[in-house]
């Protein structure tokens, strides 16, 4: 794809963005009323939004004097698939004389997730297999005995930590990756399963239904690969906590008794005694949507890199919130972009080569499932073993400064004291996520980079505002939750937003990038992390 160029943003950038290296918050306000503002349409890919996105994050990444970081592009093609379901209104559910119907939209959301225009389940029975964890190094597996073909299971979010709050079983309250639903199908589908459904809960989840729900009326991403051209579960979905209720129910079980029975070491599926049956038709796009990356190569050892991170893909236009349908996405994840290019120009004004090399990255396709960074991951520019670190930032609150940085994922690496050592030069603490349970450690973009071995700091100013204090700051985070995140009222408003605590946030990871980018140490793994791997 050839770079593009909008004339709107050479306009807007020419016209005041901070291109002396210095950290204000005109140069942060800039970025983010242009990447939230209407005009990209939320940012989705495959959409007029991405192309000028594009055109926006490239003409940025080029004035700032970044190099291209992929064979003398910005661009970096990510092959996806665009995967659209038409099921019926509702799905009929048959348990001996009993029947049981669940409303598409209301009570179930599912999609199929394969190129095979039409696809038929023809009496799937149901298989409650609890979490449908296989964690061999855990010796859980909620699969054995159980042969799955022509089956559709139904498992629970999250993993048993969290429902038992016991800190021995899984990581307790804190989520693993095991609890994340993207897990789940997964396992399915190597498990040989005809469906997925998993039944969804606020709190276990991490989100309300209406998050989940998008996939019934929207098209879903995937990565085009051979992953995707084998897949074997034919119908992935969730299911609403009320329904699942009634579906265990009439099938003669208790799905309370259940759950807790799932938390059980040894536990066994159990074939419910219910099938169903339901015709799909897909459509799909195949396209290329594309990673943005540039480099400030190192002076000594250009083959190591440094990492920043921030992905720039949102939601696009969907349904209406109060009449408006784009989902502009300003602190999910605009912000995260000017944070990065901030700390870009300050590494170029510093008129300093960094020892080791930096790469400035912003992915594709975070919204569903980071798909453009695990593309990265098996595509890479620096060599994992030559990657030092990787400090990703997403959904950033606009309440000022902050005496915290929080850490999502503390405890995994050595990181956490080289960022615990620069914050306290600001005068501010580090503390860990107030909410492990609803899995964010496994829900950015940090986590294909931890999973191939590379030490990633997902960190920001979040649960205690300065004047706020934290409780209220924590009141109002958890409102934001509900009102704001994946919605159109995600917008930036500067008569009433504070990115004090951006512009902070971007001077701490300076500092710290600085830091690393100039040693030759490689920051270790905690030997107790699931991603540990010697370094």
């Amino acid at each position: 794809m050839k770079r593009l160029l909008f004339p709107l943003f050479v306009l807007l950038v020419s016209c005041g963005t901070n291109n002396q290296g210095t950290f204000t918050i005109a140069g942060l306000e800039k970025d983010i009323m242009v990447l939230a503002s209407d005009s990209l349409e939320g940012r989705a890919p495959f959409s007029r939004g991405e192309a000028k996105t594009l055109a926006y994050l490239q003409f940025r990444m080029e004035q700032i004097g970044l190099k291209p970081a992929f064979n003398g592009s910005y661009l970096q093609e990510v092959p996806l698939a665009e995967i659209t379901s038409f099921l019926p209104e509702s799905i009929l559910f048959k348990a001996k004389s009993k029947k049981y119907t669940v409303e598409v939209g209301a009570d179930i959301s599912c999609w199929c997730p394969m190129l095979q225009q039409d696809v038929t389940i023809n009496n799937s029975e149901l298989v409650f297999v609890g979490f449908g964890i296989n964690a061999p190094e855990l010796e859980w597996n909620d699969f054995e005995g159980i042969d799955l073909k022509g089956k559709t299971v139904v498992v629970l979010v999250n993993d048993p930590g969290f429902l038992t709050q016991d800190s021995t079983l899984f990581n307790g309250n804190a989520m693993t990756f095991y609890g994340r639903w993207p897990y789940k199908y997964l396992e399915a589908n190597l498990q040989g399963a005809e469906g997925c459904i998993i039944v969804h809960e606020d709190k276990a989840a991490g989100y309300p239904w209406a998050i989940v729900n998008r996939d019934a009326v929207n098209s879903n991403f995937f990565l085009n690969n051979k992953a995707l051209a084998n897949q074997v579960t034919k119908f992935n979905g969730w299911i609403t906590e009320n329904a699942a209720i009634d579906l265990f129910s009439i099938c003669g079980l208790n799905y309370e008794q259940l759950k807790i029975k799932a938390c059980e070491k040894g536990f066994k599926p159990i074939p419910m005694g219910i099938t169903y049956s339901v015709d799909i038709k897909n459509t799909w796009t195949l396209s290329n949507s594309y990673n943005v990356g540039g480099v400030i190569e190192g002076s000594k050892r250009p083959e190591e890199a440094l990492v920043y991170e921030g992905h720039w893909d949102h939601l696009g236009i969907g349904s209406k919130v109060d009449g408006d349908s784009i989902y502009n996405g300003a602190s999910d994840n605009a912000a995260a972009i000017a944070w990065m290019f901030s700390i870009a120009e300050a590494f170029k004004a510093s008129g300093e080569k960094p020892e080791r090399s930096i790469l400035f990255f912003s992915p594709t396709a975070e919204e569903s499932g980071m798909l453009g960074s695990h593309h990265y991951i098996d595509n890479p520019v620096f060599a994992h073993e030559n990657t030092v670190a990787c400090f990703n930032s997403d959904v950033i609150m606009f309440l000022g400064k902050f005496k915290d940085v929080t850490v999502t994922g503390l405890g995994h690496s050595e990181l956490d004291d080289y960022l615990k050592q620069e914050a306290q030069k600001q005068g501010r603490y580090v503390c860990s996520d107030p909410n492990p349970e609803n899995g964010m450690f496994f829900r950015s973009d940090q986590l294909p980079f931890l999973r191939a071995g590379i030490p990633s700091l997902f960190a920001k100013g979040y649960s205690h505002q300065v004047d706020l204090g934290r409780e209220e700051t924590l009141r109002i985070v958890d409102e934001y939750w509900h009102t704001t995140y994946h919605k159109p009222a995600d917008q930036y408003n500067p008569n009433i937003h504070n990115l004090e605590g951006l512009l902070e946030d971007a001077i701490l990871f300076y500092n710290l990038g600085k830091r690393i980018a100039n040693e030759t140490y490689f920051p270790k793994w905690s030997k107790n992390s699931e991603f540990f791997v010697e370094r």
